[in-house]
């Protein structure tokens, strides 16, 4: 089918973005389609790429800062992509829509190990193993077997994880993530396990903004450096632009205090990356992704 055809079928018109970020900051897509099986999404990538037509994948919203206003570019969301089934061997088997935090929560519950270790990181299972989410207690791809993915040609390929390229925050599969193979431990004290998660989550929301709208980190840490630490050494935390501010609880994040714009939150993007330049010589790599129109 042309990309046209699949359009007419799972196509929504003017969809508020706003809403579906974590940031709560964002415009309005003119096209916003909602694949109902990894299949359909390889279809749909593979009409899109033979169309020329470039798109916006968007999973859970997190890590991304959209533009206010309306995006003619396609926007392809994953909500519908939402299975889990545990296999034979001991690996779960994860759709890339899957809430993140609903599936920590839900390991822990069932008696399994391992994603306590990533408490109160926000996105669906595709973007989490795309960007290798983690933070100090360690990374999604310390738990991946296979990633299946999309190809521009319709294919949906298994990779083993040397086939992922993880790196810091980044990897590079070749393809859209449409699910994910775990290799979680079934716990032997499910309530240590539960109190662990418990832990985790305590400890994070002791030095992370989790209860209000952010982003996320806006910015990969240099190499044994910390850019929270940098920016509150610099006076930065606190400062604000419209309803945003640089976070007075972690300087890497940036919050939404009620009604920021994107260029708010861009403002203050772009005046921690110009101070920590000119202060300490660095060049801050951004975690956040920016989507323009």
């Amino acid at each position: 089918m042309s990309w046209r055809e699949i359009y007419s079928q799972i196509l929504e018109a003017h969809r508020d973005l706003s809403g579906l970020t974590t940031f709560k900051v964002g415009g309005e897509a003119l096209s916003f389609l909602r694949p109902r099986s990894a299949e359909e999404l390889a279809e749909l990538y593979a009409a899109l790429a033979q169309a020329g037509r470039s798109f916006r994948l968007l999973g859970g919203g997190a890590n991304v800062l959209v533009e206010d206003g309306l995006h003619e570019i396609p926007f392809i969301h994953l909500d519908r992509l939402t299975t889990k089934a545990a296999l034979a061997d001991d690996v779960l088997a994860v759709e890339a829509g899957y809430p993140f935090l609903k599936l920590v929560s839900e390991t822990v519950r069932d008696g399994w190990s391992g994603l306590e270790s990533l408490a109160g990181i926000p996105g669906q299972m595709g973007g989490i193993c795309a960007m290798n989410a983690g933070g100090r207690w360690g990374e999604i791809k310390d738990f991946i077997v296979w990633v299946d993915v999309a190809t521009d040609s319709g294919e949906i390929l298994r990779l083993k994880p040397a086939d992922c390229h993880f790196g810091y925050r980044k990897s590079n599969m070749g393809g859209l993530v449409t699910r994910v193979g775990l290799g979680l431990e079934r716990s032997k004290d499910v309530a240590a396990t539960q109190a662990c998660l418990a832990a985790n989550l305590k400890a994070k929301g002791a030095t992370q903004p989790l209860r209000v709208p952010s982003g996320g980190c806006c910015f990969a840490n240099p190499p044994g450096q910390s850019v929270g630490r940098i920016v509150e050494e610099l006076g930065l935390k606190g400062h604000r632009c419209g309803d945003a501010q640089i976070s007075e609880i972690h300087g890497n994040f940036i919050v939404n205090r009620g009604r920021a714009r994107f260029e708010d939150v861009l403002a203050l993007i772009e005046q921690i990356e110009q101070a920590v330049k000119a202060e300490r010589g660095i060049s801050l790599r951004r975690e956040l992704k920016i989507w323009r129109k």
